[in-house]
Parts: structure tokens; sequence; C-alpha cells
């Protein structure tokens, strides 16, 4: 956590106030403890970890480190093109798409102008959002799940952009491609909507699909949001990609500038793509474990979300002050699973998919909760 000193303010050049004064993302907690095994459910990363084929880019990358990378990571863009049939020159690579959502907000929000997000978004939208002095708009949900009737309702002349994770985190739920095109329809034709789909790979509701065709479909407002940390697993090597029209591409380049991507991420990203053996292990996990643990955690009594990611988040009865007083009990029995009371959701408890051991021993360590 960063450290302020006690030096006169006058003594020292200060940061735009709205920098100084903004809120700091909060990361899932990382708990060590040598005397029992630790599960660390709290940043939805891969239980598979890397697949073999990106370490293995990884290492013969290794040597080539004195070489900067391809500046615009094209190559990754050409494959990423390849794979999903889109247009390469609209696609952007980042390190980690929330590096992208910072230099969207960069690009387009100007002090006093308005982001609006759904109120159980992810809270990067907010955070990104104050320390350019705007103003984040959090949008009431309906029954967990974005509303956009309220997302139109909430719309002002100072509206820039509007986000929508798509499935969302914390609360797991989606809507249908149908309502995010409704969006983008009756939203001014000047206000950018961001669609985050970083959890859509493991999405298996036949009524969900990505909305990147939408990109292509000359639609200059939008942009559409994908990360290889996740269903991937390469969280630590931090790469993210953005499908916009060209323009936006072009000004979001101007906002990033070269290099941005090292050359060990570019080449694990490519890897990655390839190694379906890896990704139909991860998908087939994500299934079978996602709704066994649902289903385990609501025969305890506990209401969870209709959650489509590789997150299960359970309602916590008694309140807030219940959920922390749970969440350290269940730290205290080895796992690690996030609050959601950032996300406006204080009594509700995040809990990644994990390995078959880790879940299999969190449903008898929720038991022992249960009073």
């Amino acid at each position: 956590m960063p450290q302020s000193d006690n030096l006169d303010t006058a003594d020292r050049p200060l940061p735009l106030p709205f920098v100084a004064q903004g809120p700091l993302y909060t990361p899932g907690r990382v708990m060590q403890d040598s005397a029992r095994p630790v599960f660390r459910l709290s940043n939805n990363e891969s239980p598979l970890g890397i697949g073999e084929l990106a370490a293995q880019a990884v290492r013969d990358a290794a040597g080539s480190q004195h070489v900067y990378p391809d500046p615009d990571g094209m190559a990754l863009a050409e494959a990423l093109g390849e794979a999903h049939g889109i247009d390469p020159s609209r696609v952007l690579i980042g390190p980690g798409s929330e590096s992208i959502i910072n230099w969207i907000i960069l690009g387009w929000v100007g002090v006093g102008d308005e982001v609006l997000y759904s109120a159980h978004g992810f809270q990067a939208y907010r955070i990104r959002a104050m320390t350019a002095g705007a103003m984040p708009v959090a949008v009431a949900e309906r029954n967990l799940r974005i509303d956009v009737d309220a997302l139109l309702s909430a719309v002002t002349e100072r509206t820039r952009i509007v986000f929508v994770a798509n499935p969302n985190n914390p609360t797991g739920t989606f809507i249908t491609p149908a309502e995010i095109a409704r969006l983008r329809a009756e939203l001014r034709s000047n206000i950018m909507l961001v669609v985050d789909e970083a959890y859509c790979e493991y999405v298996a509701d036949p009524e969900y699909s990505s909305v990147l065709q939408m990109v292509d479909a000359k639609a200059e407002n939008v942009i559409v949001l994908r990360t290889f940390s996740k269903f991937y697993g390469l969280a630590g090597l931090r790469v993210g990609w953005a499908y916009a029209p060209r323009f936006a591409v072009d000004a979001l380049s101007r906002v990033s500038g070269p290099y941005a991507v090292s050359r060990v991420a570019l080449e694990a990203a490519q890897a990655a793509m390839r190694d379906q053996a890896h990704c139909d292990a991860a998908r087939r996990h994500n299934d079978i474990w996602l709704a066994w643990t649902s289903e385990h955690i609501r025969s305890l009594g506990y209401e969870t979300t209709d959650s489509v990611c590789n997150f299960v988040t359970m309602k916590i009865p008694g309140g807030a002050e219940a959920a922390v007083a749970f969440d350290k009990k269940l730290c205290s029995l080895g796992f690690v699973g996030r609050l959601a009371h950032q996300n406006a959701l204080p009594d509700w408890l995040r809990l990644t998919i994990g390995s078959a051991e880790a879940m299999q021993t969190l449903i008898p360590a929720l038991e022992t909760l249960i009073e």
C-alpha cells in the first residue's frame, strides 16, 4: 500500500487533487501459511495454471529479452483476427484489459464528464473515472443483472462512456446480445459503449454470446475488451486486448505508446491460443466444478448468484459485519475469498473455482461455519 510522508505540501509538487484523493484499487488478498495449505480463491486465477505450449513459449523467449517486442503486438492481433474472424487492424493489444480501461478513460473522458456503469460492476471503472476527474455514476441493477433501461435513463448530456461487464464481475450474471444491441442503439452516437468480456470464454449458457461482431457492423461507438488473465492462465504476464473502430484504435495507440506488452507475454499469448487441449481442459474443469460448487453451497442454505463465470458469489446471512466475520473465519480455515463490499454488495463473498481439491475441501469448511 503506498505511503505518504509528512512534508509540508508547499515543499513538493502536488498531483492533481482528484488523483491524490482518488481511491486505490484493492486486489484480492494473498495469504501464505506454512502450517496449512492455503487455497487462494480471491483473484479468479486459473486453477490449471499456464498451459505447456505457453510455458514453452516463455522459455523460448527468455534469451531475447534484450530486443524490444513488437511495438503494436501485430502478430498477436493477426492471430486473434484469424481465431475470431475479426479484422486485425481493429485489435489493440495492452498489458491487461484494466490498462486498456485506463487508456479509454484518458482518451474519452475529461474533468466533470460522467462515466456510467452498473452498480455491482468491476470497481476499476469507478476508480479510473475518478482519477481522471470524472464523475462515476453507479446505476442500479435488477435482480443482480445489468438493467439496460436504468442505464439509458441515467444518461445525461455529460455522459461520455457506458461500461458494461458481460458477464459481470462479481455477480457472474449476463445479459443477452440483443440487450447489448438495444443499449447501443438507444445511446447517443457520441457516447462510447465499452463491453468488457473478461470472462466470456467460461460461459456455457446458449443465450450468451460475444458482441465482437457488433464492432464489425460499423458501430463507431463500441469497444469490446478481452483478457488472457483468466481462461488462458496468463494473469502474471499481463495481456489483454480491445476490438474497436479504427479511429478508436488510433486514439488508444496514442495514449498507450509503443512496446506496451513484453515479448514474453506476446509469445505466450499466441501459444496459449494454439493450445486447444489446455483450453478444452480449462473449460471442462470449470463446467464441472462451477455446477458442483454452486449446488453444494446452495444445499447448505446459502443464496448464490447465477454465475456463469469461474467463481461463485454467495450471500452471507446477517449483513455486512457478519460477512466480514465469516470471511475472517474462512481465512482461518485456509480459504482466501473476496468480499464484494467495493461492488456495493457488502454481505456477499466471491469464491474462485479452484482445483478439485480446493472445492472438495471448501464445502466441509463452509459447513463448520453454519450457525
